[in-house]
């Protein structure tokens, strides 16, 4: 009986090592995958490197004519620096087309960096983005760390690159709330420009990190939320990280 007990835990142990190795895999070619892809489609002027232009995220250059021949419902591309958020945002046909698709359309259960179908990223005035948490930390799986304030207040740059344009984003408020929450505009689109400074001043009241805004940042041109899953897996609770766009330069055609 003994014997037999301990046939059927090395066998368990075996089953559950080889489940946790194709993960592993999973995981790394992903990583692999998406560091060609940052090799042959973002450029980084670096011949300088005491130029601070040079390796200024702000001056980074996206070759969206390259990325639009691998998929053309690539839309943009979100960088926050020293995280592993360096990923391309797409937007598909439905809301759900990229929660289990890569950047090239195919069947990944990480997903992509996305928006929602008719979503404008650079004309809407608040521009939800979604993705994965996963526990590699890819996707939006590192964003878990802004929960401690101290990481918040020095990581709050991020960066969204478009064909038309570049922005840099300020972190302004961080808080957990339900997939239904009203920051989420599911029923319709209510945020406006116009209300900027009352939507900042309650997205300020609910963050559980104290950031300070500059008067800039409270009449912002553009706010991005970005969204991930938090607590168990395919619970309704997630993790929103709140930016103004703080400054924008435009791209020539």
């Amino acid at each position: 009986m003994r014997k037999l007990i301990n046939v059927v835990l090395a066998g368990c142990l075996f089953y559950f090592l080889a489940l946790g190795m194709k993960e592993l895999f999973l995981f790394l070619n992903a990583e692999k995958t998406y560091q060609v892809l940052k090799e042959e489609t973002v450029q980084v002027a670096a011949d300088n490197q005491e130029n601070e232009e040079a390796v200024n995220p702000f001056h980074r250059d996206i070759n969206f004519e390259a990325l639009n021949k691998i998929n053309e419902e690539i839309v943009g591309w979100i960088y926050i620096p020293e995280t592993k958020v360096d990923y391309p945002v797409l937007i598909g046909d439905t809301e759900q087309e990229y929660l289990k698709q890569d950047f090239e359309g195919k069947e990944n259960v990480l997903g992509s960096i996305f928006a929602f179908p008719n979503v404008e990223l650079n004309q809407d005035f608040h521009v939800c983005l979604y993705g994965h948490n996963m526990i590699s930390g890819q996707m939006f799986g590192g964003l878990k760390l802004y929960k401690e304030e101290k990481y918040a207040k020095t990581h709050r740059k991020a960066y969204l690159y478009t064909k038309e344009s570049t922005k840099e984003l300020e972190l302004i408020s961080v808080f957990q709330c339900e997939n239904t929450d009203e920051i989420f505009e599911l029923e319709e689109k209510t945020w406006e420009r116009s209300k900027a400074e009352e939507i900042i001043s309650n997205l300020e009241k609910r963050s559980f990190v104290d950031l300070e805004t500059s008067d800039e940042e409270k009449e912002p041109a553009q706010i991005f939320t970005l969204a991930t899953c938090h607590g168990r897996a395919g619970g309704t609770h997630r993790l929103v990280l709140n930016f103004a766009l703080k400054k924008e330069k435009f791209v020539l055609q």
